[in-house]
């Protein structure tokens, strides 16, 4: 049997979707790993996009097989949805990555706190606000109210989709959206830790707090700890005294 250019292409293509489908099923295996880095909504969006497309290119080697007008023009449509689909998750992507809170300085006489990691467990807002005059703050927090009404800037721990809204279960977003934030001599007041613990385990929680800690003192910022005792266990406790300098003391 002779080769003709249609063999080849057809080979060439076959090729191809071979390909396509193992990268495909290699993105759906990431699934489990990408839901904490992205929304469900976004994760879906980029799903819905590859499959699409995923189908757009089968069709599109059948069509070298089974000719028909329809199946033409199925191929260069669903082709054309799935990358829309998928234009549309990595905009929503691009625009959460870029989002950054700016820090507002603290009205006052300069504060004579050193950048450090802090734990304050029975200072009011009000308090720690005016150790920190002079310093550049935001606060993350699951009650934003409490420090919007000192006009600090906040991110919100919530499970809410907000400008300013980042879910208590994706902490490696919620890390990367303070450390992007927190600029030199700015100080991170985080004092939701209990609602942390109670979306992640105690576990996971410290290793988020450890990883603050050591990248907001590499980029010259601060982090202040504010926990009410009563809401996590002596061994924590403990361990975060040995971690974050007090300000207080039980």
């Amino acid at each position: 049997m002779m080769i003709t250019y249609q063999h080849i292409k057809l080979a060439a293509e076959i090729v191809a979707f071979l390909s396509l489908s193992t990268a495909v099923y290699v993105a759906l295996t990431l699934r489990s790993a990408l839901r904490e880095l992205l929304s469900k909504r976004e994760l879906d969006l980029i799903t819905a996009g590859i499959l699409v497309f995923w189908a757009g290119y089968l069709v599109n080697v059948l069509n070298d097989v089974i000719v028909t007008d329809f199946m033409k023009v199925a191929d260069d449509v669903l082709v054309a949805i799935g990358m829309f689909i998928l234009a549309v998750a990595a905009g929503g992507v691009g625009r959460r990555i870029k989002l950054r809170i700016e820090p507002k300085m603290v009205q006052g006489n300069g504060s004579g706190l050193l950048v450090d990691s802090y734990i304050a467990l029975n200072l009011s807002a009000r308090s720690i606000l005016n150790l920190l005059a002079g310093k550049k703050v935001i606060a993350v927090t699951r009650y934003p109210e409490k420090w919007k009404r000192f006009g600090i800037p906040t991110i919100w721990l919530t499970n809410v989709e907000h400008p300013e809204g980042v879910s208590p279960t994706r902490l490696a977003p919620l890390l990367h959206y303070i450390i992007k934030s927190a600029d030199e001599n700015t100080f991170v007041i985080l004092d939701s830790l209990d609602y942390l613990i109670l979306h992640n385990g105690k576990e996971a929680s410290l290793k988020f707090l450890l990883s603050l800690k050591d990248y907001l003192i590499d980029r010259g910022a601060g982090l202040i700890l504010m926990v009410d005792p009563a809401t996590i266990d002596k061994p924590l406790l403990q361990v975060l005294l040995r971690e974050f300098e007090p300000l207080d003391r039980p």
